[in-house]
């Protein structure tokens, strides 16, 4: 218990870009050991704020299939649609319809749903382990080629302190306030610290090992979706 509160006390430092903070986790006996537990307890503390913020949501969203409903009427009695020919309105209708419909189901996804907000309990931990555990072994390939000084354990170790901007979503404790944008940004500036101390960089190097595995990522999932719009438009063209 005190490991994980003596790790929590370097977060608020390492949000505020306090070099200290870093340089304490480079020296400490097990890093990659402290970051494991600092990113776990970190994503289970926003979600559950998560699920408190949500559920406000959720209680205060008006009905779905009413919002529907009343932006279907309107729509119904513009202008443009009673220019359409009598015969032709129903058939134009339907098929308008069908897509409004479709767009609803899409919205449906994005709306509070305290259930989902539970399961982020899980999910969420699991989540930022995996992109914590791909970026910086990727950070610290990079940062070995470019001459880098930390051991793997210290690089995973500061690494895991720049995930301290998510603790900025603690202010989804509100509800409709999101920070999503912000604490990306935030973020790969906290891996640039990281990197730049842990590794005993320059500005230069540290920059390019904590941009280069961001890069490598694009590229990758650039790749993926390729392939996989031309996996579908062979099975289309092949019918």
């Amino acid at each position: 218990m005190q490991t994980v509160l003596d790790t929590l006390r370097l977060c608020p430092k390492a949000l505020l870009l306090e070099g200290e903070a870093y340089e304490e986790m480079r020296a400490s006996a097990s890093p990659l050991v402290k970051g494991l537990i600092l990113i776990v307890v970190v994503g289970v503390l926003i979600s559950l704020v998560g699920i408190v913020g949500e559920t406000l949501e959720w209680a205060t969203t008006p009905s779905f299939d009413e919002m529907q409903e009343i932006v279907w009427q309107g729509m119904e009695e513009m202008p443009w649609v009673q220019q359409i020919p009598l015969e032709e309105r129903r058939a134009v209708m339907e098929i308008i319809r069908q897509r409004y419909d479709f767009g609803w189901r899409i919205a449906r996804l994005f709306a509070p749903n305290p259930l989902n907000a539970a399961l982020k309990v899980i999910a969420i931990p699991i989540l930022l382990l995996i992109g914590w555990f791909i970026y910086s072994l990727l950070a610290h390939l990079f940062a070995k080629l470019l001459g880098g000084q930390a051991s793997f354990g210290q690089t995973f170790g500061c690494t895991a302190l720049a995930v301290s901007p998510q603790l900025l979503n603690l202010a989804n404790l509100l509800p409709y306030v999101k920070v999503g944008v912000v604490v990306w940004a935030w973020t790969l500036v906290c891996n640039y610290l990281a990197l730049k101390i842990a590794h005993r960089f320059d500005t230069g190097r540290a920059f390019w090992a904590a941009i280069l595995p961001l890069i490598v990522l694009a590229l990758l999932a650039a790749a993926l979706v390729a392939i996989g719009v031309a996996i579908v438009s062979a099975l289309i063209g092949g019918r």
